[in-house]
């Protein structure tokens, strides 16, 4: 087994796990924003539940950097609590950009560095390091900056891994449980390039079963490598 390819293989599974732990801290903490401010509208407004206080004014949120009780404080934004809520939900803006710049960062450290790094190491092009995932989250990252997160029916056509989870001429909308998806298949095509290399060799377990990778060192000696799926 070629350890060069191997550790960098590892290192893109590193990468890729900072995504997931930042994604789902990101998420945690949209989640929480929306409940806090769901009860603080809700304690304004009971018993009617409308979305005025009591005085008949809109119930707003604001947000800053600032120390709110110094004079002068410049407020970084001042917004609806609905719309503050709605901002905050799973479909929200806040959970569709950080899902949509996780998967193309992720696009993006892969084409640029490791993509290049695995050919580098395999003695060959590039062009050769094929993934099907990866393939598709090409397809998302040009929807997604070039047609304002539209996927059109072409595109969604070309999807091989992603094609149930997106629908064609519509909005690209990622579920919580969509982005997780999404982290299991960029893992099992990690595991799949490794396994690929060992001549002769069936796969432990399908790929398809594999939910995480990791890859140990034995005693620091890189000439020596054990893949275990985490089935």
């Amino acid at each position: 087994m070629n350890s060069q390819y191997v550790a960098v293989v590892r290192e893109f599974i590193d990468f890729v796990n900072l995504q997931v732990g930042l994604y789902m801290d990101a998420a945690a903490g949209f989640q929480g924003h929306k409940v806090r401010t769901e009860r603080q509208v809700f304690r304004i407004t009971r018993p009617d539940r409308t979305d005025v206080d009591s005085e008949g004014n809109k119930i707003t949120v604001w947000a800053s950097y600032e120390d709110p009780s110094q004079p002068d404080v410049i407020h970084n934004r001042i917004i609806r609590a609905d719309g503050y809520i709605e901002a905050n939900s799973e479909a929200g803006v806040n959970f569709q950009q950080l899902s949509r710049a996780v998967l193309i960062f992720i696009f993006t450290y892969w084409e640029d560095e490791t993509r290049r790094s695995l050919a580098s190491a395999a003695s060959t092009e590039p062009r050769d390091i094929r993934s099907d995932i990866m393939g598709d989250l090409r397809i998302l990252r040009n929807s997604i900056l070039h047609s304002k997160a539209f996927l059109t029916s072409k595109e969604q056509s070309k999807l091989t891994k992603l094609s149930e989870m997106f629908q064609s001429d519509a909005e690209i909308s990622i579920s919580y449980e969509g982005m997780h998806q999404i982290f299991v298949l960029i893992k099992q095509s990690a595991a799949s390039l490794i396994i690929d290399t060992i001549e002769g060799a069936d796969p432990p377990i399908d790929l398809s079963e594999i939910k995480d990778v990791a890859i140990q060192f034995r005693n620091k000696r890189p000439a020596e490598q054990n893949v275990y799926p985490n089935a």
